[in-house]
């Protein structure tokens, strides 16, 4: 009996992973259950099982006996049910420790069977996923049988048993398929930095990168759409667009709502609000089929989006407005028109040659301000953090002639700016000029 004892506790701990000293000891548990059964006396019985050599040890009121001689059938077999939720309640401890920090990892998986509308999906040889209908994509229809990735979505220890959420609808399943199929996001030189999904129609997600030799978004899509096209395979043909990721809110939201062009944007920062003004024609684009565009790009940049149609009409009229008074809008107290200067002063050939503060320790030397000249820092241009303001500075961009020159490539070229970004400084700059141009005249 104490080989046999032994090989059942091998067996057991190579088969489900449990320690061999709970399986002994829970055949002890098992023993004395069984014991109490036999003489029906609840007090004073012990076994003890030598963990080399697999004896056993019986004491009743510190008499010796024969656990095997002692137990009849109906003792032996509350002894198994013992044991066995003593091997039930460890291999669900073991399960739990192995799957509790997976969570958000993808799992190739085998769908064993139906279960009202959602699935039990079987997880290599011990544990068992389930996925809710509210889990699953509208796209796909699965067998028994099928081959199924899915993502763990949660780990929950119940009384009996672990449970495994899966999902197939799950935003981190995308993320998880990029980095299969991507190297640059694998390998982190593309960073992903936000997705909203709707499963079974359409996913956008927002990428970056700090390698200005690397294309993020078209490192993502490929060659003709090669590596995209193996995510949408995986998803059964469900949509995606990969938008270029900013730091500007403005810039993002414009990004999110692509293919949509926008004509104007009006932000409540306190509110994370945006009202987003298009023209009729690209209303429809901007809002998507049954608001799904929309609602992506809000999810996306985490800022409810307001469409407003406008004609073009009302567009020029709003252009035409002023300059000025926009201007004062976006950047408020920071932007200051310098007074009529004092009478014989020469008036500056260009109003904006002193547009940008000097640094700090500089301030000392400059001049005073010529007429006309519009004061405000780098920081007040569309997309320009300090950080950036500061990049500029140290390429010696810090100036309207400077930044004129510079244009979109060079602006492109300063990390943390990309082209859109440097396009929107360059007219901001231009819109300003012709309005300073217009009010000299």
């Amino acid at each position: 009996m104490s080989e046999e004892i032994l090989r059942f506790v091998d067996t057991i701990h190579r088969d489900r992973q449990v320690d061999k000293e709970v399986i002994f000891t829970g055949i002890e548990m098992a023993l004395v259950s069984a014991a109490q059964k036999r003489f029906d006396q609840e007090e004073g019985i012990e076994v003890i099982i030598d963990r080399e050599s697999g004896g056993i040890r019986a004491h009743k009121d510190g008499v010796d006996f024969d656990p095997r001689e002692a137990l009849g059938r109906i003792a032996a077999g509350t002894g198994k049910q013992v044991l066995f939720q003593k091997i039930r309640e460890a291999e669900r401890e073991v399960i739990y420790r192995e799957y509790i920090d997976r969570v958000g990892e993808i799992f190739n998986g085998t769908v064993a069977s139906r279960k009202g509308g959602g699935m039990i999906i079987t997880l290599g040889t011990r544990a068992e996923g389930f996925m809710p209908r509210s889990e699953q994509s509208s796209l796909e229809n699965w067998n028994e049988g099928d081959r199924i990735k899915v993502v763990l979505k949660e780990v929950n220890l119940q009384a009996t048993r672990v449970q495994l959420l899966v999902s197939r609808g799950d935003e981190a399943l995308v993320r998880r398929l990029f980095e299969q199929e991507i190297p640059e996001v694998s390998d982190f030189v593309v960073e992903i930095k936000a997705v909203a999904r709707e499963a079974g129609n359409r996913t956008k997600i927002a990428v970056a990168t700090l390698d200005a030799n690397v294309d993020c978004v078209g490192a993502c899509i490929g060659i003709k759409g090669s590596r995209i096209r193996n995510v949408t395979d995986e998803l059964n043909g469900e949509k995606i667009d990969v938008v270029r990721w900013n730091e500007s809110i403005d810039v993002l939201i414009q990004e999110a709502l692509k293919p949509a062009e926008i004509a104007s944007l009006e932000l409540d920062y306190d509110e994370m609000t945006a009202n987003v003004y298009v023209t009729e024609d690209q209303q429809s684009l901007a809002i998507g089929r049954r608001g799904q565009n929309v609602r992506l790009a809000s999810k996306l940049t985490g800022w409810e989006l307001n469409i407003c149609p406008i004609t073009n009409e009302e567009l020029q009229t709003l252009r035409e407005q002023g300059a000025d008074q926009r201007a004062d809008e976006m950047f408020g107290d920071r932007l200051a028109k310098v007074s009529e200067g004092e009478s014989g002063s020469a008036a500056s050939e260009n109003p904006l040659d002193q547009l940008f503060e000097q640094p700090v320790a500089e301030v000392a030397e400059v001049e005073e301000y010529e007429e006309g000249t519009v004061v405000m820092g780098l920081e007040d241009l569309p997309g320009v953090t300090e950080e950036i303001a500061d990049r500029l500075i140290e390429a010696e961009i810090d100036s309207t002639e400077a930044l004129l020159e510079a244009g979109v490539e060079g602006l492109s070229a300063i990390e943390g700016l990309d082209e859109l970004s440097a396009r929107l400084i360059i007219e901001k700059i231009q819109e300003i000029m012709e309005s300073v141009d217009s009010e000299e005249e």
